[in-house]
């Protein structure tokens, strides 16, 4: 409401106050309607408060649901420094004896030579020039000096020369006998051999080899006397590589890697180019500082997956000088293996074997982590032992949570005889429906139970039932004892889930869907004389139609949109009926009963808290919008009280011009009279 005008000139009349008082009467429609908009928030937010607790009891019904999931069973080991186990709740209780002979590994192996430095620059490869003219047999003569002899020089760049390389007059030479004479020179000037005769399918070559790595150059050879050796003179029967770069080249789980060096890379460059190698298959590098000798650093090579099919192999085609010859330069610290255990003495003289330390598959449900072996001829101890005190906090957090969710509606619907109040949520015909729904859920029988058939029917058989003030209670010694007697009844009560069972050897109960309809169906199937399926009929037990189904050979599903849309069952010809009738049930415990009323319940657009909710904002929205109007109004009708003041004020103005007039001309007349 706008605050802005002044009092009366000429009237003397209060304006402001007078307009703000009006106005104070002609809001109070306006307060009271906020003071119920304020109510119907309170509502939602009661509702809120009402649906956490529902939505904890989903939750924990969403649990209890599916009995597979109930069963705990703990698995203990006589040593957990050697063995420990997990089980699920399929294992069968008992007690295993686990002999350990080894334990799987990965592979390991260290470069045996070393580096002084982790600095070391080992980048490049060493320039080489091999030569084509191949032999058969190394020692056989490979060409023969004419009678001048020949003298040669061979020479890698900026290396010291090979000089004085002499071929006697007249001789007969082999490859190998070439190589000793090009050594004899380089062990004389550079002290290494630089000629090798290396061999390739079968056949023979003369590769010679600079002393540095790096591109130190490519191989020169000069005749410095006699006659030119055709095998060794012409340069197009060498092929020759400068050493710009080197390569390691690794294989691991049938993958071959091939990581390429720079002049410049170090040794601890080439664990990083490993290991952040993008399609590395499985193999860390690492670093091992040992000051035993020259060779301080030493390279190190880990499988990272266990099993004996997991080696590590460094390939001959790595031209990182030093690091290609397995034999000579690598050790094998830890040989890739399996591990390999023996349980309760089977097999006799043998073992299982398993590629990790982590077995699932010996043991059914029970995963064992080895940790180390045992001694000879001796075994650990392995017990499986049923857990009933999971299920049992469960049922605890059942009733607690239920027991919360009454003294919430409670606080919020019911009426407080002391201080004579009713909650804001009193008279809510939908809660008392959630409520009154559930309490029919636990007290009555689970879905497709029957007495006397099936051990446990209602919640209060196992412990679980309703006291004079509507709140649950649970009886220990009752659930207890419920569990002693028959274990996988109690299970069953809490949470069958689409299971089912028939009374007919000849129709079988085989699956269904959690959308099937739990109850009790009569089947009807009619054979023709070969035994083959010529009709099949089902109805839920009570009903006077039957419905048909489908089939294919002996199994028999549902039909869509029946309540038994979902069930799968077999029928089998007894050899003589021409038609097998049976009931069959479909059971559902009451841990999935209560998961679906809350399901209903809190479903969006359709269940009942959020149509509780949308209603309570429909009054919401609607006594904004009065408010709204309201407003508009208001602000109208003040302008309009102004506007009447402000123009009673001109009239009083006006008429106070024409008073002046008049005194002013009476005083006139009154001056001529005189």
């Amino acid at each position: 409401m706008s605050s802005l005008g002044m009092a009366g000139v000429f009237s003397g009349i209060d304006t402001d106050t007078l307009v703000a008082r009006i106005m104070a009467i002609s809001t109070r429609p306006v307060a009271l309607m906020k003071v119920r908009q304020g109510t119907w928030e309170d509502k939602i937010s009661a509702v809120d408060n009402i649906e956490s607790r529902l939505v904890q009891l989903k939750d924990l019904a969403g649990q209890l649901r599916d009995s597979d999931t109930l069963v705990s069973v703990l698995a203990s080991s006589s040593d957990s420094t050697v063995m420990t186990a997990t089980a699920s709740g399929a294992a069968i209780e008992g007690k295993y004896s686990v002999e350990i002979n080894q334990l799987a590994a990965g592979h390991r192996m260290v470069h045996t030579d070393g580096l002084t430095s982790e600095d070391t620059t080992i980048g490049s490869s060493k320039s080489t020039a091999l030569n084509a003219n191949s032999m058969a047999d190394a020692g056989a003569t490979w060409f023969t000096t004419s009678a001048n002899g020949a003298t040669y020089t061979f020479d890698f760049g900026d290396e010291a020369d090979m000089t004085e390389v002499v071929f006697a007059a007249d001789t007969t030479y082999s490859l190998n006998e070439v190589a000793a004479l090009i050594n004899v020179r380089s062990q004389a000037v550079a002290g290494y051999d630089a000629a090798v005769v290396e061999e390739d399918a079968g056949n023979y070559y003369l590769r010679l080899t600079s002393q540095d790595p790096g591109p130190v150059g490519e191989l020169t050879h000069t005749l410095t006397s006699g006659d030119a050796i055709a095998e060794l003179n012409d340069a197009a029967d060498w092929t020759k590589d400068n050493g710009a770069g080197g390569t390691f080249i690794y294989t691991y789980n049938g993958v071959t890697r091939t990581i390429n060096t720079g002049n410049g890379t170090t040794l601890s460059d080439l664990v990083g180019l490993i290991n952040n190698d993008a399609e590395n298959p499985g193999v860390s590098a690492s670093l091992l500082q040992y000051d035993g000798g020259e060779g301080v650093y030493h390279l190190v090579l880990s499988g990272k997956t266990t099993g004996e099919d997991y080696d590590i192999t460094v390939d001959a085609g790595t031209t990182l000088m030093g690091f290609n010859d397995v034999g000579d330069n690598w050790t094998v610290t830890q040989q890739a293996q399996n591990a390999q255990v023996r349980v309760d003495g089977f097999p006799a003289g043998d073992w299982i074997e398993r590629s990790t330390n982590t077995i699932s598959d010996i043991i059914p449900d029970v995963t064992l982590t080895l940790a180390n072996t045992t001694a000879a001829d001796e075994s650990e101890m392995l017990t499986l032992t049923r857990s009933t005190a999971g299920l049992e906090n469960d049922l605890e957090n059942l009733v607690a949570i239920y027991n919360g969710l009454v003294d919430t509606v409670d606080a919020h619907a019911g009426y407080d005889e002391e201080a004579e109040t009713s909650g804001i949520l009193q008279g809510n015909a939908s809660l008392t429906s959630i409520l009154s729904r559930m309490r029919m859920i636990m007290s009555g029988k689970a879905e497709g139970f029957v007495a006397g058939t099936d051990a446990y029917t209602m919640f209060a058989e196992i412990g679980i039932e309703f006291d004079a003030e509507g709140k649950l209670e649970l009886d220990t010694d009752t659930l207890s004892n419920a569990i002693e007697e028959d274990f996988e009844s109690v299970l069953s009560l809490i949470g069958a889930l689409a299971s089912g069972t028939t009374d007919d050897d000849y129709i079988k109960f085989t699956s269904a869907e959690e959308s099937t309809q739990a109850g009790t169906y009569e089947i009807s199937v009619s054979f023709g004389a070969g035994g083959d399926i010529a009709q099949a009929l089902i109805r839920t037990k009570g009903d006077t139609m039957w419905r048909n189904t489908t089939w294919s050979g002996n199994t028999i599903t549902g039909g869509e949109g029946n309540p038994e849309e979902g069930l799968i069952f077999s029928a089998v010809w007894d050899g003589v009926s021409s038609t097998q009738t049976a009931e069959l049930r479909v059971l559902r415990g009451f841990a999935g009963m209560i998961y679906d009323h809350m399901d209903t319940v809190l479903a969006d657009e359709t269940g009942t808290v959020f149509l509780m909710k949308d209603g309570f904002q429909d009054q919401i929205d609607s006594i904004e919008k009065a408010v709204e109007l309201q407003t508009r109004r208001l602000e109208q009708q003040e302008k309009h009280l102004r506007a009447k003041f402000a123009r009673l004020e001109a009239t009083l103005a006006g008429l106070d011009a024409q008073r002046g007039a008049v005194d002013s001309l009476l005083q006139s007349l009154s001056t001529n009279d005189d």
